[in-house]
């Protein structure tokens, strides 16, 4: 397993500060939908148990924040592991 993100090609780790300020980004654009709240942590959930899982942020398979990923409804896993 690799400890380097795949989009970036650096070992990156992100604080909560920069995730939840990710989140509040994504949640004020327009147009974009955003998922359900008991789908968001269903998704937290399966994403929590997957080995692509870095530092518990950063999907390995695809490079994205699993936290903002998880909240678009249009969002999909890149190991198609949400169903």
């Amino acid at each position: 397993m690799t400890d380097k993100c795949k989009r970036c090609a650096v070992k990156t780790a992100l604080s909560e500060s920069d995730i939840q300020r990710m989140i509040d980004e994504v949640s004020a654009m327009r147009g974009v939908r955003l998922i359900g709240e008991d789908a968001y942590k269903k998704r937290l959930d399966v994403c929590e148990g997957c080995e692509k899982l870095l530092y518990g942020t950063t999907c390995s398979a695809c490079g994205c924040v699993v936290r903002v990923r998880a909240l678009l409804a249009d969002g999909r896993c890149p190991k198609k592991k949400w169903g």
